[in-house]
């Protein structure tokens, strides 16, 4: 059986017309209309293909912010109340010796030095934390309102608000009895602290040096010469070490003399300040009273040994 094609039927091309081509596909114009009326309701494209209704835009209040940031807010707060606490300081002082020698002990009540550190730090509301708190400045009315202290440090505490000022003492010398007064002396010569005796000064272990020489004495400046200290005490552990005690001593009013009277004895050894050996006027003393001991004769009044090498009694 043979097949036939179909006939081809010929069509014609129409001419568009001007009116045509202006109108667009029926296909786009809804979806333009469609575009629009999304733009103008704010609806969601799959909204408006579904036919459902338009869901209302809910706008967060001004008090839903603040209730969801609630326990950030309350937290900040308690860093910053924790913060302060912390960094919070106190006025009341605690003093604290801190001593190098063995027995070395304050030269004042210990409470007199805490009120005092107390109302350094009352004086200025800077003081109250310990970010902003003047320790230097502390340190330095400290020493300057008690001559007696050699070194004031002030620690401020990590945790606790109490601070701690530690304080050392200066090494006390001798007492130094003038017509103006008593004076505790200390190693370097300087005057730490006066009253009008010397059993006001509370010091019966150290040495009682009287003036004789007219000397005008003021706390917290130089009374005596380093060198004159140094000296003394040399002749008092170079006595001592032969078992003489020494129960006095005297500036006369002779230059760079020293007289130093011993328990026991009816008299009084003349030394010379001026010189740079005092070990060797301790041991010409020594040596001479040896010799008068196996003579069976005591001086009745003194032995001079101002000269290096010689001795002179009466």
């Amino acid at each position: 059986m043979k097949l036939r094609r179909a006939p081809t039927v010929q069509t014609r091309r129409q001419k568009l017309r001007s009116d045509d081509l202006a109108k667009p596909p029926s296909t786009f114009a809804y979806r333009a209309r469609r575009s629009e009326a999304e733009r103008g309701t704010g609806r969601q494209a799959s909204s408006g293909e579904m036919g459902q209704p338009p869901k209302p835009v809910r706008r967060r209040g001004f008090g839903h912010f603040w209730v969801q940031r609630a326990g950030l807010i309350v937290l900040v707060l308690a860093i910053l109340a924790s913060a302060v606490n912390v960094l919070s300081l106190s006025t009341d002082v605690k003093v604290m010796p801190l001593t190098t020698a063995g027995n070395q002990t304050l030269l004042r009540n210990q409470a007199v030095y805490q009120t005092a550190a107390s109302q350094e730090l009352a004086h200025s509301i800077w003081n109250r934390n310990k970010i902003t708190v003047d320790t230097s400045g502390l340190s330095r009315q400290m020493l300057s309102q008690f001559p007696e202290l050699s070194s004031v440090s002030v620690t401020i505490p990590l945790l606790a608000h109490r601070p701690l000022v530690y304080v050392e003492p200066a090494q006390p010398a001798l007492i130094l009895a003038t017509d103006s007064g008593s004076f505790i002396i200390d190693t370097t010569g300087k005057a730490l602290i006066s009253s009008t005796t010397s059993a006001g000064l509370n010091q019966p272990n150290l040495p009682l040096l009287t003036d004789q020489s007219g000397l005008r004495i003021q706390t917290n400046h130089q009374a005596l010469p380093t060198a004159d200290i140094s000296f003394i005490q040399v002749v008092i552990a170079q006595l001592a070490a032969k078992q003489f005690t020494v129960s006095g001593m005297t500036l006369p009013a002779a230059a760079s003399e020293l007289d130093v009277h011993l328990t026991g004895q009816p008299y009084f050894v003349k030394f010379n300040l001026e010189s740079t050996n005092p070990r060797g006027q301790a041991g010409t003393f020594l040596a001479t009273i040896n010799q008068l001991h196996h003579q069976n004769i005591t001086p009745g009044q003194y032995i001079d040994v101002r000269v290096d090498g010689r001795a002179y009694y009466k």
